[in-house]
């Protein structure tokens, strides 16, 4: 089954092709141009004449046929389903009746589907042809170079997926060698023989594995034959021990088999019923969650190259939108979606968010407006949307799962593993979801008869919610350690803490301050902010904060002592992120003292409690630090009383001091940790101030983008309907020809007149009626003067103009020609009267004979009257014809020839009998008596 689109203007394409194919190739073609769906469709008319091949107009549901051609009807989208052809409705496309056809192609023939893109303007075929290869069909495309318009053909080039890219004249060539290849692999073929290392099937997944770090032990073998298969095909390899050979030695080929394998396609809201229904469930998950969390989590499983994850973001973004507007002062739903997939080179392309122009027809314009913006000839997703997905190369059975989730969408690898696989992933799914949250499938795919723990919301589109109760923590293919949080604490609460600060007011903080100190004895303490900027200080606390030398720093972690800087830094953090006092007790620090001139010098060590805590709680305030020392008198009973065998001193602050360094260490890769995250969210904010400077300058282009893609469509049209009427142009031309070659060889003087009497077209005979010339053609008749003797010819036609009844009268020319004048009025198609037609017919010749008959009947009547004897002609009935003179004598009258009978009773019946047989009368004598 072959499809061919392209635009109906590129007829030289089209010619080309057709041309090039063997009159029997045992293929079904469908041609699914761009059409107009106000014209007449002249496309079958065209390719019957390059093609012995029956050229069929689809009017109906039609079954494809062998060595037949199929041409779409304008105005309507085309699919296929079970070999049979259905027209429908032209917006179910979606402006990609070529795209349209070839998903529909794909999902119906699979294997054998070939999908050719010609000539065109635009990118329609593009995503259709990535369904082809997907479900492991062909690809031919145009040499963009050779194209008449080569917009089409190279947007399909550029996907990497062709088969070939030739002229239209050797695609032919091509589509024949490429349909003629057998299949060449079975499952039996790669999952038998082979060496001691294991099957050939076997072996190609170890190096896969080996290349990649992914195992497709568990995928379903047709799934990974056919893509064996299909590489085995392109690159001409018949034998599978050959292509092993090919594997081990080019990584390159390694890499595109991976490729092959993950089936990377997909596209913006795929299935939009589906995202309608789950939108629709979404409304009210998110109702219950503006009251019980601030944040939903998402998983997006196996995103490929970012769609299916953005496609979830914008529909999230549109719902909390909505539920803001319709309780307004309520909190905003913070939304966070993991999207991963086994490729990296596919995950990089998502982070990107760079998309073609073709998206402009699944994605709404108000969405295009709202969620992207034109970047050169793509479109971009904007920053607000991107920075709320999260991509990460991750394998989805193999890898720790994310938990805590509230939606997971899973569209496009269940149906490509096996049923244990499948199982093993549907319990991580709910492993990974909250009681109540959504599971969101592929329409293809299901979660089994035993339903693994979902509720069935919408059997259709797929969406299930997870049931109450406990998981048990799925199997992985490797063990793992729990995964630390995804997101580091900080930026937002900090800010928020900050901006509370700031609108209180310093001046607030001392009651506050007071009260907290009152409650700890009033001890030294420092307020600071949650990223350890000082707002305020109580008390004897220059022990423990000092100034540094060089620039002023208002850091906290800067001014303590350096044994005490991670414990503090540990606490603050803490204290900051769960809104809770944090104490560490018995902490050794070597703090200033003062010599007897006042200088600063190092004092031995105290031992001291740390306390941190917020003013506010659940606030995301402002922080109190408090310093207790601990008296040498206090800690000796402290120690007495909680040892049965006191340690040495040294013993015991050596033990403290490696509590420390193990405390510390871990708290300074935290703080790394954090502090790389918090770099990364600065260069984040860099990079979107930079990226609102790029969208002010392209705004301009964008608009002029837009015009551009009009006109293109516009111009695509035009070509279109040119090309139609040039091919009307040509029949008209033709029967134009022979129109004026019949009224040439008639010899007939035609002259055709408007309903004002100007002159509309007339033949060359016409010169001697009305001496006219081409340039005369639009002047009006009276303009002009007729060469006839006897002229009533404008009254004669103004009288057929009246009574819409034909003239005809014998008329004579100036020269003495006689001819035949007729007149009749000019009616249309639709019996609409729009002038007459005046034709002039040369009767010189019946004029001639006319007046030699006259000169005959004279003469016969001067020889019938020199006869003396009375004589009478009759003719069959018995009527008198003539006389001679010397009857019209004898009778006293002049009975007019032809109206009287014999009326002699004996004399007619001799008469009749003569007239039957032939023989005279003669010798008889009678008297007679003619009666008038």
């Amino acid at each position: 089954m072959v499809g061919i689109g392209g635009s109906a203007g590129a007829l030289d394409s089209y010619e080309r092709f057709f041309l090039g194919l063997p009159p029997s190739t045992g293929l079904a073609f469908v041609v699914v141009p761009h059409l107009d769906p106000n014209a007449r469709g002249l496309m079958p008319d065209i390719l019957a004449r390059c093609t012995p091949m029956p050229v069929v107009q689809i009017t109906g549901s039609q079954s494809l046929r062998a060595n037949h051609v199929y041409v779409i009807p304008p105005g309507h989208s085309l699919s296929l389903e079970g070999g049979t052809l259905h027209p429908g409705d032209l917006a179910l496309a979606g402006g990609h009746v070529i795209d349209h056809f070839f998903e529909s192609l794909a999902a119906d023939q699979q294997g054998r589907a070939v999908g050719i893109v010609l000539s065109g303007l635009g990118t329609d075929g593009t995503r259709g042809i990535g369904a082809i290869k997907r479900l492991g069909g062909r690809v031919l495309i145009e040499d963009p170079q050779t194209a008449e318009y080569p917009d089409m053909p190279r947007s399909a080039a550029g996907t990497g997926l062709a088969d070939d890219v030739l002229p239209a004249l050797e695609l032919a060539a091509s589509l024949v060698g490429l349909t003629e290849m057998t299949h060449l692999l079975d499952e039996r073929a790669l999952s038998q023989g082979g060496s001691e290392s294991g099957t050939p099937l076997q072996t190609i997944l170890r190096l896969v594995r080996a290349r990649s770090g992914h195992d497709f032990t568990r995928y379903k073998p047709a799934t990974l034959v056919r893509r064996i298969d299909r590489r085995m095909k392109g690159r001409g390899i018949v034998d599978v021990s050959d292509y092993l050979r090919v594997l081990e030695t080019s990584p390159d080929e390694i890499e595109a088999l991976f490729q092959d394998f993950t089936i990377n396609v997909t596209s913006f809201f795929r299935d939009a019923e589906a995202f309608e229904a789950l939108k629709i469930q979404l409304r009210s998950v998110l109702q219950e969650h503006q009251q019980e969390q601030d944040t939903f989590r998402v998983w997006v499983a196996a995103c490929s190259t970012g769609e299916e994850a953005y496609s979830v973001a914008i529909v999230l973004h549109e719902l909390t939108t909505e539920l803001a507007r319709e309780r307004p002062g309520g909190p905003l739903l913070r939304v966070q979606i993991f999207a991963t997939d086994i490729d990296p080179v596919v995950v990089n392309t998502a982070r990107q968010g760079l998309y073609p122009r073709d998206i402009a027809y699944v994605v709404s314009e108000e969405r295009l407006q709202r969620f992207f913006q034109l970047s050169g000839e793509q479109y971009q997703v904007r920053a607000g949307i991107r920075d709320s997905v999260v991509f990460a190369a991750h394998s989805t059975f193999a890898d720790p799962p994310f938990t805590r989730l509230d939606l997971v969408s899973c569209r496009n690898l269940l149906i490509y593993v096996g049923t244990g696989l499948q199982r093993q992933i549907l319990e991580l799914f709910r492993y990974a979801l909250r009681p109540a949250g959504l599971l969101f499938l592929g329409a293809s795919e299901s979660i089994g008869t035993d339903q693994q723990g979902f509720t069935a919301l919408d059997r259709r589109w797929k969406i299930y919610r997870r049931g109450e109760g406990e998981a048990g923590r799925p199997s992985l293919a490797a063990p793992f350690s729990p995964r630390a949080r995804e997101t580091p604490p900080g930026g937002g609460a900090v800010l928020k803490g900050l901006a509370q600060v700031g609108s209180a007011g310093r001046s607030d903080l001392a009651p506050r301050l007071h009260s907290a100190l009152l409650a700890e004895y009033a001890p030294p303490a420092v307020v600071v902010s949650g990223q350890g900027e000082v707002l305020f200080v109580h008390g004897h606390a220059s022990r423990y904060l000092e100034i540094p030398p060089g620039q002023v720093q208002n850091n906290v972690f800067e001014m303590v002592p350096v044994s005490l800087r991670l414990a503090l830094r540990s606490a603050v953090r803490e204290a900051h992120r769960e809104q809770r006092q944090v104490t560490y007790r018995g902490l050794v620090a070597a703090l200033p003292g003062e010599s007897q001139t006042g200088e600063s010098q190092t004092g031995k060590a105290q031992t001291l409690d740390l306390s941190v805590r917020p003013l506010q709680p659940a606030s995301g305030g402002p922080l109190l630090i408090t310093f207790q020392e601990i008296s040498e008198a206090a800690a000796e009973v402290e120690e007495a009383g909680n040892a049965v065998e006191a340690e040495r001193p040294d013993d015991a602050g050596h033990r403290l001091a490696l509590e420390l360094e193990l405390r510390h260490g871990r708290e300074a890769l935290r703080a790394s940790v954090e502090e790389m995250a918090r770099s990364i969210e600065d260069l984040r904010v860099s990079h979107e101030e930079l990226q609102t400077s790029h969208e002010e300058l392209q705004s301009t282009n964008e608009e002029l983008m837009t015009s551009k893609e009009e006109l293109q469509s516009l111009n695509e049209e035009l070509s279109t309907v040119n090309a139609e009427h040039q091919v009307i142009i040509q029949d008209q031309a033709r029967a134009n020809d022979d129109l004026n070659n019949l009224l040439d060889t008639a010899g007939t003087a035609i002259l055709f007149l408007g309903n004002d009497l100007t002159i509309r077209r007339f033949t060359l005979p016409i010169g001697r009626l009305v001496r006219l010339t081409p340039a005369d053609v639009g002047r009006p008749l009276d303009d002009f003067n007729v060469l006839l003797r006897q002229n009533e010819l404008l009254a004669d036609i103004d009288r057929v103009l009246k009574t819409l009844e034909p003239h005809e009268a014998q008329v004579q020319t100036q020269d003495g020609e006689w001819f035949l004048l007729q007149i009749q009025p000019y009616r249309t198609a639709d019996n609409r009267i729009d002038g007459v037609v005046v034709a002039l017919t040369s009767i010189a010749v019946v004029k001639a004979l006319e007046w030699r008959l006259v000169e005959s009947l004279n003469l016969n009547r001067a020889a019938l009257d020199t006869r003396h004897d009375p004589l009478l002609l009759l003719d069959q009935h018995l009527r008198a014809v003539t006389a001679s003179q010397a009857l019209l004598t004898l009778l006293e009258g002049e009975p007019t020839p032809g109206t009287g009978d014999v009326d002699l009773p004996e004399l007619r019946r001799r008469l009749r009998a003569m007239i039957e047989t032939g023989e005279p009368v003669s010798g008889a004598v009678a008297q007679a008596q003619v009666e008038d």
